[in-house]
């Protein structure tokens, strides 16, 4: 029982705008803000998307779902933050995080909590990459960032070199909790040839996989 988001849109009339799939015909979703009393310290806002049964029996058939929320953030913001929280009690909540890609001179070389790239892909409706990541943690919310350095490896098709990074605090809770980052790269500082391809890696591995972007 689980909604799968394919996108999360902030539209100019200020609404959170998420759109996926549903698991099975027998559910609905609400989407949620976060109300903060100041605004959060990583400038990512958050929400929460509750899936809800609406009875017993349902087909396990996949069921599109448009649900949106009043937009809390402001121009400064670095993303949004989709909390999905799970009905059972032997799993961890499951999260979606939509950020832009950084441009910096330098790659971070250190980190204090531990990523796992389980996989990656371009979504060219959205111009986003999509990352699903494991990630070391627990007692807080933590902020990612893909980093590129501004290079390409002269190749043909093109090839550039990202980095995914916790920015973090060392997080003391050791779960091991799923993730999934969509980062925008319909940026004015990011300009990607295409098609080309970007090889991403962590601080605390040496193992790239490689997205194609076209």
């Amino acid at each position: 029982m689980r909604a799968y988001i394919q996108q999360i849109d902030i539209t100019t009339n200020s609404k959170v705008v998420v759109t996926g799939q549903l698991s099975r015909t027998n559910l609905e979703v609400r989407l949620n803000e976060h109300i903060y009393v100041k605004e959060p310290k990583d400038g990512i806002w958050g929400y929460t998307l509750e899936v809800i049964p609406t009875s017993v029996f349902g087909a396990d058939i996949m069921i599109p779902f448009v649900i949106q929320a009043p937009w809390t953030g402001n121009e400064g913001a670095n993303g949004v933050r989709i909390t999905q929280p799970t009905l059972q009690p032997d799993q961890t909540d499951y999260e979606t995080i939509q950020l832009k890609v950084k441009k910096v001179d330098n790659f971070t070389k250190e980190q204090s909590n531990f990523i796992i790239i389980k996989g990656g892909s371009f979504d060219k409706s959205t111009n986003q990459i999509i990352i699903d990541i494991n990630y070391e943690g627990g007692c807080f919310p933590h902020l990612f960032s893909l980093e590129w350095n501004g290079i390409s490896l002269e190749s043909f098709p093109p090839q550039y070199n990202f980095i995914l990074v916790d920015l973090s605090e060392y997080d003391s809770c050791k779960a091991i909790l799923p993730a999934q980052l969509r980062f925008d790269i319909d940026t004015p500082n990011i300009q990607l040839d295409r098609p080309s391809t970007i090889n991403l890696g962590t601080v605390n591995s040496n193992r790239q996989i490689k997205i194609d972007i076209n």
